[in-house]
């Protein structure tokens, strides 16, 4: 029924000099623990359930009588408990002798997406003695990591996408050449019906913004809001898709164009210190791997972070630099973050991340958007087959 690795995940604990790793959900609040645990979605879950997997031997499975059955695709011995004192009796024995171990736990919750388990039960869980450590890289370890599959996978969706915002901006010069009418809503549109030809995935439609639209990260025309795009206006895309193969990966890109057969200074500018920022950062995490170093992924957030306030933005680059890349588009492992939270997680070979500075001025903002990954030997390289090097001079 399941393709639950129990090696795996005991040869992370002993990588990380672990004694074990508890899991904890209550009523679904835990879903890096039902993933990980190869619970379905679906699961009616009511009342509490731990499973402790040692760094040895057998795991112990401690479940409500009234939901006894959940976890019987796992391996390791029950433990049914009714009341709270054999819940605790349980915990107790199952713990005793253990000195570390690691939950879904975040100190002072710098790292929120890990932080899943409660307050209380992790004071419950000191109670017996046991020291307790984020599990935040255990999960990269196990749910961020790219099998040679995935990476095989992802390759020509990277290097399409590419000609995919190439085209979309091809698209607007024709419409925009033959004196025809076209908006950011149609440009939307016109990337997603190349999706379709490809028959690729993606969870929402493409960031199409023109002028003060784009300096909104997260504005995306609908059918009802969108604005014309004329010729000298400015125009960012942003677009992420991925195969259909259940255990696919994203590409996600973003590139910036203007609407005119040369570009002005002003945007030039600007889009030279965005383009300087993603460089830096990527060169960082490059030299990182080269030495044989660790890398976390606040300090690829506070590279970037630094041309762009060294340069008098900073104001104007209010989102982390980037984020984790798995068969979720904002995954499980590190992201590139000093600034929404402290994220202290490792980079790791076989993990993928998006490297995206942005510059938001109020009227119009400059992001520019590639994918990294970094191989088993730690090479360190962008997805796609092409980085933007200069603003796309859309009539040229």
């Amino acid at each position: 029924m399941s393709n639950f690795d129990l090696k795996k995940i005991q040869a992370i604990i002993k990588d990380m000099r672990l004694d074990g790793w508890l899991f904890f959900d209550f009523r679904g609040s835990n879903d890096l623990a039902l993933n990980i645990l190869k619970l379905p979605k679906e699961t009616h879950l009511t009342r509490r359930f731990f499973y402790f997997i040692p760094k040895e031997g057998d795991p112990k499975k401690i479940v409500n009588s009234i939901e006894a059955g959940f976890l019987d695709h796992l391996p390791g011995d029950k433990l049914k408990y009714a009341n709270h004192s054999s819940l605790y009796n349980h915990l107790k024995n199952t713990l005793a002798g253990v000195k570390t171990i690691a939950m879904e736990y975040s100190p002072m919750n710098a790292i929120p997406y890990v932080a899943k388990v409660d307050a209380g039960t992790i004071e419950l869980i000191k109670s017996f003695g046991v020291d307790i450590k984020s599990s935040a890289d255990l999960i990269s370890m196990f749910g961020a990591v790219w099998t040679d599959e995935q990476f095989k996978d992802n390759k020509p969706v990277a290097q399409e996408i590419t000609k995919i915002v190439r085209d979309a901006f091809g698209f607007i010069k024709t419409k925009l050449s033959a004196g025809a009418h076209v908006t950011e809503y149609d440009v939307q549109q016109y990337i997603m019906n190349e999706f379709d030809k490809r028959n690729y995935y993606t969870d929402s439609p493409p960031i199409v913004g023109v002028n003060e639209n784009s300096g909104n990260p997260h504005y995306a025309p609908t059918p009802e809001i969108f604005k014309p795009i004329n010729k000298n206006d400015f125009v960012l895309i942003d677009l992420w898709a991925k195969t259909k193969n259940p255990d696919s990966v994203w590409a996600d890109i973003t590139w910036v164009g203007f609407a005119g057969d040369s570009v002005p200074e002003k945007y030039v500018k600007i889009f030279n210190i965005v383009a300087k920022a993603r460089d830096e950062a990527f060169n960082f995490v490059a030299a990182r791997f080269n030495n044989n170093k660790e890398v976390r992924g606040f300090e690829v957030d506070d590279v970037a972070r630094k041309v762009i306030t060294d340069a008098g933005y900073g104001e104007y680059f209010f989102h982390r630099t980037g984020h984790s890349i798995t068969v979720d588009l904002h995954g499980s492992g590190a992201h590139m973050d000093d600034y929404e939270t402290k994220d202290e997680r490792l980079l790791l070979p076989s993990t993928s991340f998006s490297i995206e500075p942005g510059i938001y001025l109020p009227e119009f903002g400059v992001r520019s958007e590639i994918d990294v990954f970094i191989s088993p030997d730690k090479k360190v390289i962008p997805t796609g087959n092409d980085v933007q090097k200069e603003i796309i001079a859309i009539m040229k």
